[in-house]
């Protein structure tokens, strides 16, 4: 079994021009935070700026991006992203659909994407355009979702023979009914993908307000290839620009999350979850939810890495402020590196690990053995975990080591058996 961490990149590639803009350099850092995956921003709007004209300039850097990260070991979802439609539509606080895809029947905004937008979420909710865009995309009013599944079927040809591309999550937090619009949306866009791309996972959202830990209504996908892919902010620590240590809405939100996955019977993937860096007790919210990840199991990916992350824009859209590095590389407030079990020969059963700050410090995992499936890898960073670090594992037979090269704890046995392992650091 696989279990994906990593991150979302770029928060300012919403906005013209639209480019991740990434390097070896940024890469490389990620790599070193222990990352396997990234969820890589797709703007239909670049790709796409006039019906029918398409920039191949931009997937091809979307693809050379892909294959970088999976240079470094970094597996790849790519997200058609969007945020309240489109940047024309929302009151200028939106992303993600071209202009020409606003409906007729509204008043296309100005694009304004600046800090004097940090409130985009009750702009985008409280605009008529907005609403109006998504019926008339839903219904095909104006052929927009026709051009939409065209636009998927031709980048589908691209990423089918791009290495590291694991799939795709179809829509970024949409509004429209789950159950008419969304899930025969997905479907639609499944059958789309598959035809060029046969092996893609899908990763499902649901309405946009699922995010803040309700339970979705979409019904259990007809096709197989399924991770769940849900969103979590916690709306009161956005709000108020601090968190006071409640454990309860997080709780209440992954017992929904995994419910959700377990009738399903498919993957947990946290698409995003996050708070801004300046945010008191950034910290320990975000790894209050990295604790939540470990407790079920689950794959996520934080939002975001900005590297052109700067004090006046801060990640170039909106005002956000949630990149995880500055500029120079350095780890913000809002997030640390963690280990967890990357890779697991068998069955994980339990995986838990304890700051110092929490009244204890190291990290345990269990998990049923199987030898066909190879070793067993654990991330576990040299700087959390020094080279006179205690392990103690059972049973005798088994065998575990550091490769500090690449700061992995490794496990095996020549047996099927259920391995236990403790690590705690000097």
């Amino acid at each position: 079994m696989v279990i994906l961490r990593g991150v979302n990149l770029t928060g300012d590639s919403k906005v013209p021009p639209f480019r991740p803009g990434l390097t070896e350099i940024d890469f490389a850092r990620l790599q070193g935070l222990g990352m396997n995956v990234v969820r890589l921003l797709f703007l239909w709007e670049a790709y796409e700026p006039q019906a029918g004209y398409y920039d191949e300039s931009y997937l091809a850097e979307i693809r050379a991006t892909a294959e970088a990260a999976w240079a470094h070991g970094m597996y790849v979802v790519i997200d058609i992203h969007q945020d309240g439609f489109s940047r024309y539509a929302s009151r200028g606080s939106g992303d993600g659909f071209p202009g020409w895809a606003v409906s007729h029947r509204g008043r296309p905004s100005t694009p304004d994407n600046s800090p004097s937008s940090r409130y985009w979420p009750v702009l985008m909710a409280t605009d008529p355009t907005t609403h109006r865009s998504f019926h008339d995309f839903f219904t095909d009013a104006m052929g927009v979702r026709t051009r939409y599944l065209m636009m998927l079927s031709r980048i589908s040809m691209t990423f089918a023979n791009t290495h590291g591309v694991i799939g795709y999550d179809l829509m970024n937090e949409p509004w429209g009914d789950e159950e008419l619009e969304l899930a025969p949306l997905y479907r639609d866009a499944t059958a789309v993908l598959r035809s060029q791309h046969p092996s893609a996972l899908m990763f499902i959202e649901g309405h946009v307000t699922t995010n803040t830990g309700i339970q979705t209504r979409l019904p259990r996908p007809a096709f197989a290839g399924v991770a769940y892919a849900p969103h979590f902010y916690k709306l009161s620590t956005l709000a108020l620009n601090r968190w006071y240590g409640s454990p309860t809405t997080a709780h209440h939100a992954f017992a929904n999350m995994t419910a959700k996955a377990n009738e399903w019977n498919v993957p947990l993937f946290l698409g995003e979850f996050g708070v801004g860096a300046d945010t008191r007790n950034a910290g320990g919210y975000v790894s209050h939810l990295y604790d939540r990840l470990d407790a079920c199991l689950a794959s996520g990916a934080q939002w975001n890495y900005t590297p052109r992350w700067n004090d006046q824009t801060k990640d170039g859209w909106n005002g956000e402020d949630f990149s995880i590095l500055d500029p120079a590389g350095a780890i913000r407030p809002n997030f640390q590196p963690r280990p967890y079990p990357r890779h697991t020969a068998g069955t994980p059963l339990l995986f838990h690990y304890q700051e110092a700050n929490q009244g204890g410090c190291g990290l345990s995992f269990a998990w049923d053995h199987d030898p066909a499936r190879g070793d067993t890898e654990i991330f576990v960073p040299n700087a959390l975990f020094a080279r006179n670090s205690a392990i103690t594992f059972f049973p005798a037979d088994a065998i575990c080591w550091r490769d500090e090269v690449r700061q992995l704890l490794v496990c095996r046995a020549a047996r099927p058996t259920t391995i236990r392992i403790q690590m705690t650091p000097h």
